[in-house]
């Protein structure tokens, strides 16, 4: 073999060489890459879930949950507490125009029902203006307060728990904690009424 031929095979194997060395970096970064972003969205998508603990914990369990207070969140609001009389648990938002036609209907139930029946507001799935609309409804003077907790919208009580997408929700409890009736939208204070008398023979 001629000397030029030996230079120009030479030349072919280095290139042939240096483009198997290109196609083997070029596919260990996209591997890598491709491993960063799965993991990113395994991220992503565990935090979706609620599965990254929050500043405010809790139970959020049907019959379990422990919630911060709605005007202090080192206040702790348990359905605990509340055991020994039926309890309503009312699911507000700031933004949920039926809370707004129900609330005066349920509070003016609370004052009629006296202390026959527990009452616990908790804001859930809003924005940090609960507790406005809570004061304009005279709720922070008549019941405890609770601040839903867990995931994005802090809402895993009304959305994991009792599975609600929107607001309003209310879960009427018996005196030992168990849900008696979970009402997934709005109602009326006299429904309301109804079931109460109807369940603990409340009048």
């Amino acid at each position: 073999m001629s000397r030029s031929k030996r230079a120009q095979t030479t030349r072919k194997q280095a290139e042939k060489a240096e483009r198997v060395r290109i196609a083997r970096r070029n596919r260990i970064f996209r591997n890598s890459a491709l491993g960063v972003v799965t993991v990113a969205v395994f991220v992503v998508a565990f935090l979706s879930l609620g599965g990254t603990g929050t500043a405010l914990t809790g139970d959020t369990g049907a019959t379990t949950w422990d919630l911060p207070g709605l005007a202090d969140s080192e206040e702790r609001i348990a359905l605990a507490d509340f055991q020994g009389k039926p309890t309503v648990a009312a699911f507000f938002a700031s933004w949920c125009t039926v809370c707004e036609a129900e609330m005066p209907g349920f509070v003016a139930l609370s004052d009629q029902l006296g202390d026959q029946v527990n009452w616990v507001g908790i804001n859930t799935q809003d924005n940090g203006a609960g507790l406005g609309d809570a004061r304009k409804w005279g709720l922070d003077t008549r019941w405890p307060l609770a601040r839903d907790i867990g995931g994005n919208t802090g809402s895993d009580l009304s959305t994991g728990t009792f599975g609600m997408r929107g607001s309003p929700l209310t879960v009427i409890y018996d005196d030992a904690g168990e849900v008696v009736h979970v009402q997934r939208g709005g109602m009326s204070a006299e429904q309301l009424l109804q079931l109460l008398q109807q369940a603990f023979g409340v009048s």
